[in-house]
């Protein structure tokens, strides 16, 4: 069976306590990457403010009210991927805050197999629209999104002052 016919059976779970200083560290280092190349500023920048955004949006870590960071698993065996997002508008709507497969289950389906996943499980529990944000440069997120529905509805514009 080669992997086009693999049927992708996914699963979300509340990520542990133990797992969030992984999550914690990878998103530190994603986002600034993000930044920096978005917005042009140095790397130890770009961490220091991906870290200040992190503390602010997450003061609780897992904890934090009406956010949820879940664990990608594929058929309930290891995680493949992070999921952190949170809800609007008295519940309808969730906003994706982050959403990464780790890098050898790119490509392969799980994507999309975890958004239609996310999708089905948020439509059932009254949720009436998914809004998220993808950085210019990632057309493979973007292609995805598009693929599924999602459409554009505005640009995200920044002008760099300098001195």
């Amino acid at each position: 069976m080669n992997l086009e016919q693999k049927i992708i059976m996914i699963t979300f779970r509340t990520m542990k306590t133990e797992e969030f200083p992984n999550y914690h560290d990878y998103f530190i280092v994603d986002y600034a990457n993000e930044i920096a190349a978005n917005f042009g500023y140095s790397l130890e920048k770009s961490r220091a403010i991906a870290l200040k955004e992190l503390i602010n949006d997450l003061p609780q870590n897992i904890s934090t009210p009406n956010n949820f960071l879940l664990c990608i698993e594929e058929s309930g065996d290891d995680t493949i991927g992070y999921l952190w997002y949170k809800f609007l508008d008295n519940g309808e709507t969730v906003f994706i805050l982050d959403f990464v497969l780790f890098d050898n289950f790119r490509g392969l389906g799980y994507g999309k197999a975890a958004l239609i996943a996310l999708e089905e499980q948020l439509f059932q529990s009254g949720v009436e629209q998914i809004k998220l944000r993808v950085a210019f440069d990632n057309n493979r997120a973007l292609r995805l999104y598009e693929r599924l529905g999602f459409n554009i509805t505005g640009y995200n514009m920044v002008k760099i002052l300098e001195k």
